[in-house]
């Protein structure tokens, strides 16, 4: 009996999620939380891609450092 209890319980848990879900919306501290967590990965996001920006256009400019002075002086070699 005590079994077929908890079984009800953990059944009915996920219906309760969901009902309360359509019906209630989230708190406003929650989505205050939730907006304030989005601006600060999309800021994470938008540093790390600035760095990857950065490695490339130094790993093109030493490229064509390269190949720019190998092109001018080719007894460099």
């Amino acid at each position: 009996m005590f079994l077929k209890i908890i079984a009800f319980v953990a059944a009915a848990i996920p219906l309760y999620l969901f009902i309360r879900a359509i019906f209630f919306g989230r708190t406003t501290r929650i989505n205050e939380g939730l907006k304030e967590f989005k601006k600060q990965a999309n800021l994470a996001v938008s540093i790390f891609l600035f760095l990857i920006g950065c490695v490339v256009a130094f790993a093109v400019g030493k490229l064509v450092w390269t190949w720019w002075t190998v092109a001018l002086n080719p007894h460099i070699n």
